[in-house]
């Protein structure tokens, strides 16, 4: 019994204090080094890199008519862009959006032969979430 109770130490501290334990943790710095360079993002972030690649595709496609604060630019407002924080574009369900954003209107272009159905469904998501009140 004495034996494995290390005499009153825990087996953990030995086990931390490990060369070898240690080899194994600094085999993964490697493999974190890729995964940076490669871009590689684990699935439990996910959600914040759809969130940034939405972010991104808004500010390549969106910004220059609604403005990065969503309430439209002088070029934006001449066209009769919606502020994005406005009620009736925050009642809208992200498919009314989705829709708008594919097919366009009124002097919106459409944008299905330049942005996946996955990119309009995301910046769909995006307008509710970055321009919607807060309450």
């Amino acid at each position: 019994m004495e034996k494995l109770a290390l005499k009153g130490r825990s087996h953990w501290g030995s086990a931390l204090r490990s060369p070898r334990l240690a080899r194994g943790f600094g085999a993964l710095v490697p493999v974190v080094v890729a995964w940076v360079i490669l871009g590689f993002v684990p699935p439990a972030l996910a959600g914040n890199a759809d969130d940034s690649a939405a972010a991104q595709s808004f500010k390549s496609n969106c910004v220059v008519c609604h403005g990065a604060d969503g309430t439209g630019t002088p070029t934006g407002k001449s066209l009769k862009a919606p502020d994005l924080h406005s009620d009736a574009v925050q009642k809208m369900t992200d498919q009314q959006i989705e829709d708008q954003i594919a097919n366009g209107k009124n002097n919106m272009p459409p944008f299905k032969s330049t942005l996946s159905k996955d990119q309009i469904a995301a910046l769909a998501a995006y307008v509710h979430s970055a321009f919607g009140k807060k309450k």
